[in-house]
């Protein structure tokens, strides 16, 4: 290669070298600078979705407050009406009727729920609309958040206060 280049004219060899100084440059580009500026743009657009997802759930969680604070004093069920059927009824009252997969019974007092793709806000008003109203109280609650804004699955275990 020595040899090759050596036996060129001057100019034609300064034409070589700074065709392959120019290829240099381009292939870091190509291979290092242009990736590092998408991924930076990729990581911006991803920062700027998740500040406004968390924008969402601070004013849900105040929202879930208020509601919290904003009952009386607990209520107990209506006479005759077991929580199996009260739960159910008031899910599909809130909205929340498709989204219900499964209601089981766990003991006396208990009762576990099952929600697919549920609307989050008609989820915190009806948990709030059930303690408030009914004085029944979540036990434990798993959420996962899905692809949809503003929906969720989750699973819960209601419990009679008192």
């Amino acid at each position: 290669m020595k040899a090759w280049l050596a036996g060129l004219e001057p100019r034609e060899r300064y034409m070589v070298l700074g065709g392959a100084a120019l290829l240099a440059v381009l292939l870091v580009y190509v291979a290092l600078w242009e990736p590092l500026v998408n991924k930076v743009e990729r990581l911006r657009a991803s920062t700027a979705e998740q500040q406004l997802t968390l924008a969402w759930m601070r004013s849900a969680a105040q929202e879930a407050r208020r509601l919290r604070g904003a009952g009386g004093g607990a209520k107990t069920i209506a006479s005759g009406q077991s929580l199996l059927s009260l739960v159910d009824r008031t899910a599909k009252a809130g909205r929340l009727g498709g989204a219900l997969k499964r209601v089981q019974p766990d003991g006396d007092n208990k009762v576990r729920v099952w929600l697919e793709g549920a609307g989050f806000d008609d989820l915190i008003r009806w948990v709030a609309q059930l303690e408030r109203r009914q004085g029944i109280t979540v036990e434990s609650s798993v959420f996962e958040a899905r692809e949809d804004s503003g929906r969720v699955d989750g699973r819960l275990v209601f419990e009679v206060a008192g």
